[in-house]
């Protein structure tokens, strides 16, 4: 039969509150449109110890946010992981995530941080990275215009045909999110204190979240701002 739902996985947001969003298993496959406020991931027996993202497809411009929530006061590292890449030379092997004062800082950074609110809730962006390193000498955030290692072929694997281009996974390259807290005596793989549910508030004072990405004036409903800040 199928695999148990550990958890699921929805759209940020209040209007998407009474939405339980996709199933979540042990061996995740999840898709669906990014650019938004972000996805928010709630698992069963609250939240996990440690996470491991791989066989990341996205765009660079569009940014990827990924919400948990966590007890109170837990620390992080996060941290990307290069694949076939000796530590020592002139490519970036494993970077390791700083934090940053909000959300926003989050969405417009090149990858490689995090926010932690006042609730406990944890904030990072997930990118595409090379198969083989993470930047020349420091992080960077690859295009599809950036060469390879070596300088072979492309920094970023694309299906490209007719005009059209698609991200397309490496295999071997992940990211970790090991959290700093005591475990389950029930599930190692969570951490003891089960957080509160929670799901951060996505739209300024006085506009109504109308779509994934979108937040518009509950006074004057043509007047809308976006997930990036932009404004109609």
């Amino acid at each position: 039969g199928p695999c148990p739902a550990l958890g699921y996985i929805r759209h940020l947001g209040e209007r998407f509150e009474s939405d339980p969003g996709l199933p979540v298993t042990a061996e995740a496959d999840v898709a669906g449109p990014v650019g938004g406020f972000g996805w928010l991931l709630e698992l069963n027996e609250g939240a996990p110890k440690e996470l491991e993202i791989r066989l990341v497809e996205v765009n660079p411009d569009t940014p990827m946010l990924l919400s948990i929530a966590y007890p109170p006061g837990t620390s992080f590292v996060i941290a990307a992981n290069a694949d076939f890449c000796t530590p020592g030379g002139n490519y970036l092997c494993r970077e390791e995530f700083t934090a940053v004062g909000s959300v926003d800082a989050v969405r417009a950074s090149l990858g490689n941080t995090y926010h932690v609110d006042g609730n406990g809730v944890l904030t990072f962006r997930i990118i595409q990275t090379p198969q083989t390193f993470l930047g020349t000498n420091e992080w960077f955030l690859p295009t599809y215009e950036d060469e390879g290692r070596y300088g072979v072929g492309f920094a970023l694997n694309r299906f490209e045909r007719d005009g059209v281009l698609l991200p397309q996974l490496s295999y071997g390259p992940f990211m970790t999110v090991t959290a700093d807290c005591a475990v389950s005596g029930s599930n190692s793989a969570y951490c003891a204190q089960v957080p509160s549910s929670i799901s951060p508030a996505v739209c300024p004072p006085g506009h109504q979240q109308v779509a994934y990405d979108r937040c518009c004036s509950a006074s004057n409903p043509s007047q809308c701002v976006f997930a990036d800040g932009s404004f109609s």
